[in-house]
């Protein structure tokens, strides 16, 4: 019971009384049921995908990291947004350092849109411009999800979740000091999942 009193106060501390989500998540325990607007304006239930594995990447739609993972080597920027120039896309950093090819029936890619252009919670009219700029389809397990006010956490971005078939987060290499490496830690287990 001692181990876990510092858990129960941080999901006290973060979660309100009455709340369904604890927010942000918390690497061992199951990832908040979000249930958000994807690109194709439809409601997506992030549990609707327990049993896949599932990779979360809060987006600010001008931050250049964001930008980068997000392919624009191939495409550009969105709307003229510079990318951060030494990271590859997260695509090619999943071949490479997770032997993982995206897209895959058996990993749902979030982006979640978690700030617009102007650092303000996102609409529908943003996601699908973001998804049409980088060809982001939900046919493909690619969704871009509308994040709302209480979802913005600046610490989150850049960066990846990644949650496992049980819908637990498993490993958080979310913004500038994130718990995990994304290269020795998310995209090797990332790969391991997959495989196993």
């Amino acid at each position: 019971m001692r181990r876990l009193l510092p858990l129960l106060l941080l999901v006290s501390l973060v979660c309100p009384v009455g709340s369904k989500e604890v927010w942000p998540p918390v690497v061992g325990m199951p990832y908040p049921d979000l249930k958000l607007v994807n690109q194709d304006g439809k409601q997506t239930q992030l549990s609707s995908f327990r049993g896949k594995i599932i990779l979360v990447e809060p987006i600010g739609m001008t931050c250049p990291a964001c930008n980068a993972f997000s392919d624009c080597d191939q495409v550009g920027g969105f709307a003229g947004q510079a990318q951060q120039k030494d990271l590859p896309s997260f695509r090619r950093a999943a071949q490479d350092y997770g032997r993982v090819s995206l897209p895959s029936q058996e990993v749902v890619f979030v982006q979640l849109l978690l700030y617009d252009r102007a650092m303000k919670p996102p609409s529908l009219k943003d996601a699908k411009a973001w998804a049409a700029h980088f060809n982001l389809q939900t046919s493909r397990n690619e969704y871009v999800l509308v994040g709302k006010k209480q979802h913005q956490v600046y610490e989150l971005v850049p960066g990846f979740q990644l949650i496992d078939r049980n819908f637990v987060l498993v490993s958080d290499s979310t913004g500038h000091s994130p718990q995990h490496d994304l290269y020795r830690h998310l995209l090797p287990m990332l790969g391991r999942l997959v495989n196993s």
